[in-house]
């Protein structure tokens, strides 16, 4: 088996596992929480801390795949686009959105007690849309990814 094989091998297993833990994290155990959990407060709180370690997952990963694409060479352009994308929206939401939505939660306590009207309870809802939409965003480009197989086509066949 030629290493050229093995490394597309990983690539192609490293973009499964991002697009997974993207999927199953944003639509499916959120949702779960959301509807199970205690309080709206508890389930926020829960669903951040597995957003923080499924965001640091796929970076790492993200950056696997790079590092292995730059031993492979001749990747399509559109593949390290669609990559940068992914790591872009991740890194905005766990560097920048999650922190501001944290010190939000911090100075306003829980969301849930915020009037209807309050500017704070408006503020966090906006930015909260923000990184529903940049997990969307980062979920499509990984799915994008795997679609496209991460690797030049013929890259295992033998000559």
């Amino acid at each position: 088996m030629r290493i050229e094989c093995v490394r597309g091998g990983a690539v192609r297993l490293c973009l499964a596992l991002m697009l997974g833990l993207l999927v199953v994290s944003g639509y499916v155990v959120a949702p779960v929480l959301f509807a199970k959990a205690g309080s709206s407060t508890e389930a926020g709180r829960l669903a951040g801390e597995i957003f923080h370690v499924v965001n640091l997952g796929v970076l790492l990963m993200a950056i696997a795949v790079g590092s292995f694409w730059l031993r492979i060479k001749k990747i399509a352009r559109s593949n390290w686009i669609f990559l940068v994308l992914v790591l872009m929206f991740i890194a905005m939401n766990e560097y920048a959105v999650s922190p501001f939505l944290a010190d939000l939660k911090e100075t306003a306590g829980s969301i849930d007690s915020l009037t209807v009207d309050d500017p704070r309870r408006a503020e966090f809802s906006l930015w909260h849309g923000v990184s529903a939409i940049f997990h969307l965003l980062a979920t499509l480009c990984a799915a994008f990814l795997v679609m496209l197989g991460g690797h030049k086509r013929g890259l295992c066949k033998e000559s």
